[in-house]
């Protein structure tokens, strides 16, 4: 997407300070470079980078890394997979690439994460009717279109009964008799 020389690149982001660009140097020593991992401190430039044979628990693996690394864990099978990200705090976004509708069924039944992308990550960000937002350590409710205005807005519930005739009285406030407990049940019935 940024050509043979990403570092040239004006489309190619840079990385927004020098303690960032620190932090994600510091993965790089996490697992082998497979693909990329050149950089300039100058231009806080990293190239796109794959990491192979991070362990585990390692720092890129247990932190949200906000860079251009991506470290590729190598699994059993599905339910390591499953397994992995179930173990761990809940992903801001998970990407299964896999046209497998019971692999893809799985995912969405035994995981939970904030988003859940079928072959293409990120593209779910420029969809207004999808909800963007965390679970869990990723974060809480959600946002975009309709759902922005909600989620910085406030609906202010507002209850109005006329004071009289004093129906409450009538109806839920003690004495409980069974006449008032078959007409709110009655009512319920009604509403549900």
């Amino acid at each position: 997407m940024y050509g043979s020389a990403p570092h040239r690149n004006p489309d190619y982001g840079r990385i927004v300070n020098d303690a960032q660009f620190e932090r994600l140097l510091g993965y790089l020593d996490d697992g082998e470079v497979l693909v990329g991992g050149g950089h300039d401190a100058d231009s806080r430039f990293i190239e796109p980078t794959v990491l192979v044979g991070a362990d585990r628990e390692s720092a890129v693996m247990r932190d949200e890394i906000f860079g251009p690394i991506l470290p590729l864990v190598e699994v059993s099978g599905l339910d390591d997979a499953l397994a992995f990200v179930t173990g761990r705090d809940k992903p801001l976004a998970a990407y299964v690439f896999s046209d497998s509708a019971p692999v893809r069924e799985r995912w969405e039944r035994e995981t939970s994460s904030g988003a859940l992308g079928f072959g293409v990550p990120v593209l779910h960000l420029v969809a207004p009717e999808l909800p963007f937002g965390g679970v869990g350590e990723s974060g809480t409710g959600a946002y975009h279109g309709e759902r922005s205005f909600r989620a910085f807005s406030h609906e202010k519930a507002v209850l109005s009964k006329p004071l009289a005739p004093d129906t409450l009285a009538a109806t839920i406030m003690p004495p409980f008799t069974p006449q008032k407990d078959a007409l709110v049940r009655r009512w319920l019935r009604k509403l549900l």
